[in-house]
């Protein structure tokens, strides 16, 4: 079994330590084993390789909370509000196979580990013409380039064109274009059983392989998700021992419909369903009241925020700082559509930190950066489903660790002397100091390179398969059009709760009038 030793000063822990000055990390096999001062540390070779020194920082590999590797798979930029969206994810052609689905999931799995992502909670919808949606291969994806993932199996039952009874929905065009709408993949809702035996057989091949797997289920969000169907998840859930993740309060329009619906908000619904635990993950979770903060923080799911997505969607921001005031639990994710689709972590956590810096109080600006980087780390390991594995560096954890060079962080010499370090790395560090991924004992990524998989036979690859990765059709030319046929439909639904007034919408902006003085 090697032995590494790991060099930083310091070892950012987050454990019973926060940090080490001129510390030390060794890994043996896929786990650490100590983590300690340097000169300790160093006595207790031999050791087989020794990554870092005197001028780089080790920090636990970050938890992406919220990720979907099928991003890759759709044309041309996500930039509008989901409900928009929503229509359109399932225009793109059905001629994607599995090779091209691995492909283009390795292509992004080679960003996500550059900027700092050692695991993935995958939300995975598929394509029902692939056995098992092609899940196998996005899981080979993962294997091959050495990350950690759950995968979650994605579900929907109704409401999947927009936030209405499909039938009333479809009433609203010619019966013989609703028919055309039923027959297409418009709504990407795949038959329930054959998701849920997919994912049987998924678990049984997958989860826990490797000790780097574990299957999920994802029942959609809210409105695409009746309450029978939440109700068979939570007991599948139960009876596998797996997990939940779905997306809740994503939008403005979803926490209006809930109350129209239910008479209810959001998380009070699926508290009565009895679908809430210390299993369960919400993504998004932009839109919280109250009301809902309250029920989410008693029931130990973990909120997780993608703030990239949410800017680029017009989705509004979440309330972190609220959550993390009131004891909830709380990760980050990028959802596949980071800031410039760069996928830098760094990148991520930092826009939504500093989203939270409103010009409405005099002091508390800055959010606690060790808060912080514990929540994402301890939070993101529970959506895993592996609590306390990951997202800190201790004895007996998997070894899923970064390395960062020191060299631009602290330059000038002296400017940061007397600034803590945590604030630096969360307001300065970006993915290009990144020198070492290491996840699961593995070196994954050595200066900007990927050492696990070839990217330029993987980038070659995709560019002899480029015709084939988005090519237009005319069946899917014809899934576009009935796409926009359908979206004036789906506005007068959405355009109501749009210009409906809330007391305080999802962001703060400067007056747009002085307030009298005097």
């Amino acid at each position: 079994m090697s032995r590494t030793l790991v060099l930083g000063d310091p070892v950012i822990a987050l454990d019973t330590a926060s940090t080490i000055p001129d510390g030390a990390v060794i890994v043996e096999g896929s786990e650490i084993v100590e983590v300690g001062p340097r000169v300790e540390l160093e006595g207790h070779g031999p050791f087989d390789a020794v990554l870092g020194g005197p001028t780089s920082i080790v920090m636990p590999g970050f938890v992406n909370g919220h990720y979907h590797t099928e991003c890759f798979t759709g044309p041309g930029l996500i930039g509008t509000i989901f409900e928009l969206s929503n229509l359109f994810l399932g225009t793109a052609p059905r001629e994607a196979d599995e090779e091209i689905f691995g492909l283009l999931a390795m292509h992004g799995l080679i960003q996500a580990a550059k900027g700092g992502q050692t695991s993935t909670v995958d939300v995975f919808y598929g394509k029902p013409s692939l056995p098992r949606f092609g899940a196998d291969g996005v899981l080979r994806a993962y294997e091959q380039i050495g990350l950690r993932t759950a995968l979650a199996m994605s579900l929907r039952d109704q409401n999947i064109y927009a936030h209405e009874d499909d039938a009333r929905f479809l009433a609203r065009v010619p019966a013989s274009t609703a028919e055309e709408i039923r027959r297409s993949p418009l709504g990407y809702a795949w038959p329930v059983d054959d998701v849920f035996s997919a994912y049987d057989g998924l678990v049984s091949d997958w989860d826990g392989r490797g000790d780097r797997f574990r299957l999920l289920l994802a029942p959609d969000w809210t409105p695409a998700v009746s309450d029978d169907l939440f109700r068979r998840v939570r007991r599948a859930a139960t009876e596998y021992a797996t997990g939940i993740t779905t997306h809740v309060l994503e939008t403005r329009s979803e926490l209006l419909w809930n109350l129209e619906t239910y008479g209810k908000p959001a998380v009070q619904r699926l508290h009565d369903l009895g679908v809430l635990g210390d299993d369960v993950s919400f993504s998004h979770f932009v839109w919280a009241t109250d009301t809902d903060l309250d029920i989410f923080v008693d029931s130990g799911v973990v909120a997780v925020s993608n703030v990239g997505s949410n800017l680029r969607l017009s989705s509004g921001i979440a309330r972190v700082r609220d959550m993390l005031a009131r004891g909830g639990r709380v990760a980050f994710g990028t959802d596949g559509i980071s800031v410039g689709d760069r996928e830098d972590f760094f990148t991520e956590l930092r826009t939504a930190l500093l989203l939270q810096r409103q010009p409405d109080v005099v002091d508390d600006h800055r959010l606690d950066s060790e808060q912080v980087l514990r929540a994402a780390g301890t939070n993101g390991s529970r959506a895993l489903g592996i609590p306390g594995r990951v997202g800190r560096l201790a004895a007996g954890t998997h070894a899923d660790l970064l390395v960062l060079d020191t060299k631009r962080l602290f330059f000038p010499p002296g400017r940061y002397a007397a600034t803590p370090v945590l604030d630096v790395i969360v307001d300065r560090a970006h993915a290009d100091d990144i020198t070492t991924v290491m996840v699961h004992g593995q070196v994954v990524v050595d200066r900007g390179r990927v050492l696990t998989v070839d990217e330029d036979t993987v980038v070659d690859r995709i560019n002899e398969l480029s015709e084939r990765l988005y090519a237009v059709t005319p069946e899917s030319t014809r899934w576009l059009e009935l796409a926009i046929e359908l979206w004036p439909h789906a506005r007068s639904i959405y355009e109501r709760w749009y210009g409906m007034p809330v007391e305080q919408p999802a962001s703060i902006y400067n007056t747009r009038t002085p307030p009298r003085i005097g």
